[in-house]
């Protein structure tokens, strides 16, 4: 069985001993290929607000005249970040008094050791529950002891009373919320005849609108026609923000999210701007300029391997795709062209193809396609 390889020449052809002629012609042409990318992140400043509570505690026919009431908040899973009532200032944070009267709230917020920061209402003991002692209406910014806005999620108000009486009741299981972008009012059960008409109504405070600004930098500089080119966009703003772009090389696209994509048609040089919008002006405009190459593709070699076997490698773009193409009749190319295979040249540019011909088979034709 003979063989044949030419090494670089543009027009090859090779005959078995069936006398089978193949003829390899070698076109460029390009085809758009998009690739998905995960959109840009956006990170925005946790919502401000307030939350406002307001807890009915009622007369449990405790002893004496001294009434301890607090309430405090925590995150949903217990963790403390401040005190928001404090009724009975005359005895100090760590007296007996609270421990004894208010443990749940003194255990809350990490013992006698623990903040003695208080965020609304104080004042000296109450004698009965009527007036400011009874409902407990407050109202927390969502800020902790350093004044810092919390983050949105959720979160517990709690209330304990007590008289001179040993512990007293408190709101079991907190009353939980959430804070976000979305006002909400919820209202709770009656807890035993201790508390009545519980409320939380969360209010966010609206923020003006932000314009758009592109934070990440200009889409690289080159590529190549048939490989693969990808830039994703970072902004920050109000959402949502809708990014275009004009003067991309044929081939690339941008999607409403910022990614840009595609596989480059031709060379030269391209330059425009990407605009990012959200409604609020001014619109954010990066420029640009992108260098696109070309680098040939060229079937470089033909051989006959074990009867009907046709191999041929080549060169073109590292990375790049390409397609080769069968015919059996050079007289009508675009009509009777078929794919025998799309695949990517390797990472230093090659490419190996191996086809297998009928035994009645008398020529073939191929042809290599860039992208």
């Amino acid at each position: 069985m003979g063989g044949c390889a030419f090494p670089g020449m543009t027009g090859l052809s090779c005959k078995n001993n069936k006398s089978t002629m193949i003829k390899t012609t070698i076109r460029l042409l390009a085809a758009l290929m998009l690739s998905v990318f995960p959109p840009p992140v956006t990170s925005y400043a946790q919502t401000d607000g307030a939350a406002r509570m307001a807890v009915t505690i009622n007369d449990y026919n405790g002893a004496g005249t001294e009434h301890w009431t607090v309430a405090w908040v925590t995150t949903e899973s217990g963790v403390f970040i401040k005190t928001l009532w404090k009724q009975g200032t005359k005895y100090a944070f760590t007296s007996s008094q609270w421990t004894t009267h208010t443990p749940q709230w003194n255990s809350a917020r990490g013992g006698t050791s623990g903040s003695t920061v208080v965020d609304g209402y104080t004042s000296a003991t109450a004698t009965s529950y009527t007036g400011t002692n009874s409902p407990v209406i407050l109202t927390w910014n969502c800020r902790d002891t350093n004044n810092v806005l919390v983050a949105d999620g959720n979160y517990k108000l709690w209330v304990q009373y007590a008289e001179n009486s040993g512990a007293g009741p408190y709101t079991t299981n907190g009353l939980l919320w959430t804070k976000g972008p979305s006002g909400v009012t919820n209202n709770y059960p009656n807890l035993g005849a201790n508390f009545t008409n519980m409320r939380v109504a969360w209010v966010p405070v609206a923020t003006p609108p932000v314009p758009p600004t592109i934070t990440s930098a200009a889409p690289p500089l080159t590529g190549t026609v048939g490989v693969p080119y990808s830039h994703t966009c970072v902004v920050t703003g109000a959402g949502p923000i809708t990014f275009t772009a004009a003067g991309l090389p044929g081939g690339l696209s941008i999607s409403a999210a910022g990614a840009i994509s595609g596989i480059p048609l031709a060379a030269g040089n391209f330059s425009g701007a990407i605009t990012a919008s959200n409604g609020v002006l001014p619109n954010a405009v990066q420029a640009f300029s992108i260098t696109i190459d070309q680098v040939p593709a060229s079937i470089n070699s033909i051989l006959w391997n074990h009867g009907s076997n046709v191999v041929m490698s080549g060169a073109g773009p590292a990375g790049g795709f390409y397609t080769m193409l069968f015919s059996t009749n050079l007289a009508a190319l675009t009509a009777q062209w078929q794919p025998l295979t799309t695949n990517i040249f390797d990472s230093a540019g090659n490419f190996r193809v191996t086809n297998t011909l009928p035994p009645v088979q008398t020529e073939g034709f191929y042809l290599l396609r860039v992208p």
